[in-house]
């Protein structure tokens, strides 16, 4: 696409400096996009929007917030092709959602950067930027899946994720994409203001501000976009939104652990194909092996690379009835992991509502997620 012409910017700003800020970095761009009017109060700014039909209005959200709202209400009635990109330094959730409720098509947090300035811009798709812009780190994504449920993959989750920025001490984001079942909230003993739900219902206001305040922070230091609260909400969830959601939040944070459901739907197949490496859990049986053999045959069916599925035995027995070496005969492919059958070390914590890092870190659960957390570091570290 091409820049479009023309293309016009009101500011209005209560800060001389903060206009002066933006209106030099939107200088730099070039001729083909300007700042047509500043204003330090509303009814300045309103006059020059009235004036000016400008095709972005950049507007500061004050303390008062309610009164902020029913100036953009006042706008976007007036002017409803305008579209408001506003800023503050409130870094709620709640307020964000309620400015981008009210019709604001950005929040950007002040100071105004010129990195979320020109993702704004350029999102919107009436600014296109000529110049190099370096290409953006992306995070890792580890995938939690077992064929069957009840096989503790929300627990190997949660604590992978636990461990990892514990290790690493970089933003790690733990997604509930058990949509219809899930419960990282409880695990981690949550009460999330805002689901994975919510983001779903406003995609078209999808960007890094409006997901850093739908995501809640654990005491662990682990953020956490948490499972719809109604079966009802699952429902209406489309795997290309899991998609521009996941792609978005790789941009975010550093690390991203997923825990999936065992059915394997689009969603699910969504989740598995943008993913770095995928683990699936399974139990030591018959029963578990035959069922990992039918899904790794659709895997690779599918193209997965064998080297990015990693087996996982959970509740393994040292001196179980099948063996190590039985099992991978019979798969065809190798064993990456076993975590030790720890079920009263595990529910003790889960009933608590903590990681085991913080409930019963001497225990040899802990122990052995610990050392696979570090085993895909190490791993993701190698692959690139």
């Amino acid at each position: 696409m091409t820049p479009t012409q023309g293309f016009s910017i009101v500011v209005i700003d209560s800060d001389a400096d903060s206009i002066d800020h933006i209106a030099k970095y939107i200088k730099d761009l070039g001729n083909h996009v300007e700042v047509t009017g500043v204003a330090t109060n509303f009814e300045s700014g309103y006059e020059l929007i009235h004036k000016k039909k400008p095709n972005v209005v950049i507007m500061e959200v004050g303390k008062d917030i309610d009164l902020s709202l029913e100036r953009m209400n006042t706008v976007l009635k007036r002017f409803p092709k305008v579209s408001i990109f506003a800023t503050s330094e409130d870094k709620s959730s709640d307020t964000i959602l309620r400015v981008m409720r009210a019709g604001a098509d950005e929040y950007i947090l002040r100071p105004v950067s010129e990195a979320d300035l020109d993702s704004a811009l350029q999102k919107h798709g009436r600014l296109w930027i000529t110049k190099p812009v370096p290409e953006e780190k992306v995070g890792s994504v580890f995938t939690l899946f077992s064929p069957k449920g009840g096989v503790g993959v929300t627990t190997i989750a949660i604590n992978l994720a636990t461990q990892i920025h514990a290790i690493t001490k970089r933003s790690t984001l733990l997604v509930d994409l058990d949509l219809s079942a899930g419960d990282a909230s409880t695990f981690f003993n949550l009460k999330p203001t805002y689901t994975i739900s919510d983001v779903t219902a406003n995609m078209r206001r999808l960007d890094r501000s409006f997901l850093k305040g739908v995501v809640t922070r654990h005491e662990s230091g682990v953020h956490v976009l948490a499972e719809p609260p109604r079966v009802e909400d699952a429902t209406s969830i489309l795997s290309e939104d899991i998609r521009k959601i996941m792609r978005l939040l790789r941009t975010m944070f550093e690390y991203i652990v997923i825990d999936t459901e065992s059915a394997m739907d689009d969603k699910t197949m969504s989740a598995l194909e943008m993913s770095d490496y995928i683990l699936i859990a399974f139990v030591m049986s018959l029963p578990g092996i035959k069922n990992m053999q039918r899904h790794l045959s659709f895997l690779e069916g599918k193209g997965f690379a064998k080297d990015k599925i990693k087996l996982v035995v959970n509740r393994y027995l040292k001196k179980g009835d099948i063996r190590l070496d039985e099992a991978e005969k019979a798969l065809k492919h190798s064993i990456f992991w076993t975590i030790p059958n720890d079920y009263d070390a595990a529910m003790a914590c889960l009933n608590k509502g903590l990681p085991l890092s913080m409930c019963n870190s001497k225990s040899k659960l802990n122990e052995s997620i610990r050392d696979l957390a570090e085993s895909m570091i190490k791993l993701k570290s190698k692959g690139e």
